[in-house]
């Protein structure tokens, strides 16, 4: 592979929005989601982190996963990635643990 074919591969995760739902009946569902940057693989590995944990804790949620700077912008957040929950921001680029996810997707 050439060198400027690598430099204008994008990861998969780049340039698009991912969504997962989890209903879980006579449960509200939970609007989160991750905001991360353009081609920076850590957002996109919380997204698949918060995925699995709200499969596996049975959480009420829609999940999506942005790196849109309009979306960003509207939160305010300055540091990527970050959790937005409910229209508010919980989190911004801190290195949450699996334990911490768990604990801040029940208490929100």
């Amino acid at each position: 592979m050439k060198i400027f074919d690598m430099l204008n591969k994008k990861k998969e995760c780049c340039g698009k929005d991912n969504e997962f739902v989890n209903a879980v009946e006579g449960s509200e569902l939970k609007n989160i989601i991750v905001v991360g940057s353009n081609c920076c693989k850590s957002g996109y590995n919380l997204y698949e982190q918060l995925k699995q944990i709200i499969k596996e804790s049975n959480v009420a949620a829609k999940l999506t996963y942005t790196d849109s700077i309009e979306a960003a912008s509207e939160y305010g957040i300055i540091s990527k990635p970050a959790i937005v929950i409910d229209d508010k921001v919980i989190a911004c680029n801190n290195g949450i643990d699996e334990n911490g996810l768990k604990e801040m997707l029940v208490s929100y």
